[in-house]
């Protein structure tokens, strides 16, 4: 059966990543199987980045589809880290091909910077990525796809340093792009690193000829709709009023919740909590380490210092942050952070009552 547009959005959102991959893998290996048939090809870029992403991807749940991908040499036609072309022989699939799909992995150096990031030559002199970018991006025929954090939106190269700005300009696909976005959809995966399944689904859709919705920052709704605090196991501590102090109460054994930890999950939308990782087992929450917001688009200064603790009002107040979510989610969350904001008002006298 072959999905259409609509359909494909339909089951994704209510299914999940991982239902949709679970009961629609013979489709999905159907079309990376066309794919070689008809030649697809797949280039991936690395801009600035610890190459977290290709590993992510490496560990895939799903062993089906990933050996499908895997057997389709020619479909991922460039990777610099896993291809074993290099050199001149390497940069020459740039130059005679037109990707199909074009993935980023890492952020863009632009401006004055823009050789942090260089590979290949052209008549001596070497390519930076932002060269490529201009270049590939007007020949992709399906899809642009960042995948991570850093290829989405800018990431750890695009904090800020003591002078205010990024050492080297960096940013990410949303920005490069913005005012410019080229015909083909250009589709954002953040994360640090990006889920491996949730890029799948993705690359299935691209090949299925169908993309999936949008939100304003160009990222996949069926995965960013809903904040992760809103279905974190530790949810129920959270609305008891049960913190951890320190992080030898962050075991789940003590029943508490990473919130005055520094957690950022209720300012950060993702289905961390709804496909967890590692083959759907764990999660951060759940291992002891409050979320840190690498999904969020101004991630990292907007959700940093890390694991400094926070008060309920705190969120209220940062309004930078609540700038990224839509105006439903906003009005939603407002509501629900000042009715939460009153019930610790309220815990807190009652505790000062009782002392």
């Amino acid at each position: 059966m072959r999905l259409s547009r609509r359909e494909f959005n339909k089951v994704l959102a209510a299914m999940g990543a991982s239902g949709f991959l679970m009961s629609y893998k013979s489709e999905i290996v159907s079309a990376l199987e066309e794919a070689k048939k008809n030649d697809v090809k797949i280039f991936w870029l690395q801009g600035q980045s610890d190459s977290a992403c290709t590993v992510s991807l490496l560990q895939a749940s799903d062993p089906d589809i990933y050996d499908a991908i895997e057997e389709l040499s020619v479909n991922i036609a460039f990777h610099p880290t896993i291809m074993p072309s290099f050199g001149d022989e390497a940069i020459s699939i740039l130059e005679k091909y037109d990707p199909d799909i074009l993935v980023l992995e890492g952020a863009i150096p632009t401006g004055d910077m823009e050789v942090a990031c260089t590979f290949g030559e052209k008549n001596g002199k070497e390519v930076t990525l932002v060269e490529w970018l201009n270049d590939l991006i007007p020949r992709t025929k399906i899809a642009v796809v960042g995948f991570g954090v850093c290829a989405a939106y800018g990431g750890i190269p695009s904090g800020r340093d003591y002078t205010g700005k990024s050492p080297t300009n960096a940013v990410g696909l949303y920005q490069f792009l913005k005012g410019k976005k080229p015909s083909v959809p250009v589709i954002l995966i953040p994360g640090c690193p990006g889920h491996p399944d949730w890029l799948l689904t993705v690359l299935a859709a691209a090949l299925l000829g169908v993309a999936p919705n949008l939100d304003n920052y160009w990222r996949p709704k069926a995965f960013f709709s809903n904040l992760i605090h809103d279905n974190c196991a530790r949810r129920g501590f959270y609305d008891e009023g049960w913190f951890a102090k320190s992080f030898e109460e962050s075991d789940f054994r003590y029943n508490k919740c990473l919130f005055k930890l520094g957690c950022r999950g209720p300012i950060t939308i993702a289905a961390c909590s709804e496909t967890k990782w590692n083959g759907g087992i764990n999660v951060c929450m759940n291992a002891g380490a409050p979320c840190i917001g690498c999904m969020h688009p101004g991630f990292p200064d907007e959700t940093s210092p890390f694991f400094k603790g926070q008060s309920r009002l705190e969120i209220d107040a940062t309004k930078a942050i609540f700038s990224t979510l839509t105006g439903a989610v906003l009005v939603g969350a407002g509501a629900y952070i000042a009715m939460h904001a009153y019930r610790e008002h309220k815990l807190d006298k009652e505790k000062e009552e009782e002392k």
